[in-house]
């Protein structure tokens, strides 16, 4: 008991700050002659200079500062306990201060243990945030999406729609006036058919319909309808073909397109489902053109004749 009374005291005395090499020395002598062996004792009374030099040893002019002492306290203790493995005795805990170094650390892994986990919590709640905003643009890029395919039907039927209406303009709209008269029947003739044969159609056709009322007793009159009824046919105008053609042929005149102007007018007529009438043509066709006709006129009255199933 007084030699445990001798270590409490010591720390005691440690903990307070006393200093000294010959209490030291003392307590170290006392303690090691009454329970541990000398080699015990220079064990646990081993410094780090000592490692570096054996035979060297502390002296009284020897600065005991704040290193030394700690080392010193871990010493006793570690004395402490080896006298507690000798006596076999069950004692009392011993009290062992904590070194304030290790206490500093350890509040500073605290800190920083919970520094670290709040930014894990920050971190997650910004993931789910993040996934959160993610989730919330694929959604919108859906109905943008949806959208963009809407806008571009939509698109196409305003386009479509405004097609059609300029096909209604144009067919709604008046037809452009005919050209002017040169004042000559002959001129204004000759202009219409090289309208006609240049292509140009729609003007071919206004000049020549502008002839025949700008000049009805003009002796190319009657060639005017009939290349009248060539443009007609051209455009699948059945009726206003037939038309021409009866027009051009009236009293049956012996020019030189009258055979091809009879033959058409008997496919005219077939094309517009009037058998009869085309059998009547096309016997016309061969009691007065058909010696002048060409080839081409001669084959077309014969596919008409099979057509319209005229007897032979």
């Amino acid at each position: 008991m007084r030699d445990h009374r001798l270590g409490y005291g010591l720390r005691m005395k440690l903990a307070a700050g006393m200093t000294g090499l010959a209490l030291a020395a003392s307590l170290g002598a006392t303690l090691s002659a009454s329970f541990v062996p000398s080699s015990a004792h220079a064990q646990l009374f081993r410094t780090d200079d000592d490692e570096d030099d054996p035979n060297q040893k502390p002296t009284d002019s020897t600065v005991w500062d704040a290193k030394r002492l700690q080392k010193l306290d871990r010493n006793v203790r570690k004395l402490e306990r080896s006298v507690a493995r000798v006596e076999n005795k069950a004692a009392p805990p011993i009290l062992i201060e904590p070194d304030p170094e290790v206490v500093a650390l350890q509040a500073t892994v605290d800190t920083l243990s919970r520094k670290l986990d709040q930014h894990n919590a920050s971190i997650t709640q910004l993931t789910a945030q993040l996934e959160e905003s993610q989730h919330q643009n694929q959604v919108l890029q859906g109905k943008l999406d949806a959208l963009t395919a809407r806008i571009d039907t939509l698109t196409k039927r305003a386009d479509l729609s405004e097609a059609h209406l300029k096909d209604i303009d144009t067919q709604l709209a008046p037809p452009p006036p005919p050209p002017p008269s040169t004042g000559d029947a002959q001129s204004d003739f000759e202009r219409a058919f090289n309208l006609m044969t240049s292509g140009k159609t729609d003007d071919a056709t206004r000049a020549f319909e502008a002839f025949t009322t700008t000049w009805p007793e003009a002796s190319q009159l009657p060639e005017a309808w009939f290349r009248l009824g060539q443009l007609r046919a051209m455009k699948q105008d059945n009726a206003g073909a037939i038309a021409a053609y009866a027009t051009a042929l009236k009293g049956w005149p012996k020019t030189s397109w009258a055979p091809e102007a009879t033959a058409k007018l008997a496919n005219a007529l077939a094309d517009a489902n009037r058998p009869t009438e085309a059998c009547q043509a096309v016997a016309q066709f061969d009691r007065l053109y058909a010696k002048m006709a060409t080839t081409d006129s001669k084959a077309l009255a014969k596919t008409v004749k099979v057509r319209a199933k005229c007897p032979a």
